[in-house]
């Protein structure tokens, strides 16, 4: 039974989050953070949150060098994302 035990924890079978879509709601919610690996789930997270009216802000940014990719009136396009 000895060779069933492990040191160190298992590897995760899910990829690393790459985008963090952050949303700006009226009180008593504030700010919510979500975090999504893939671009096309965090890009139609991100409008049909503006669109439905949920929130005041919604950004969005991707995780490995913070850089903005969708705001209010500015989105980068998909492809670049």
């Amino acid at each position: 039974m000895q060779q069933w035990l492990r040191s160190s924890p298992l590897p995760t079978i899910w990829p690393a989050d790459r985008y963090e879509v952050r949303c700006t709601r009226p009180a008593p919610d504030f700010t919510t953070v979500d975090r999504y690996h893939f671009a096309e789930f965090a890009h139609d997270a991100a409008e049909g949150v503006q669109a439905a009216g949920l929130a005041t802000q919604v950004v969005v940014v991707r995780l490995e060098d913070g850089i903005v990719l969708f705001e209010q009136g500015m989105t980068v396009p998909l492809e670049a994302w």
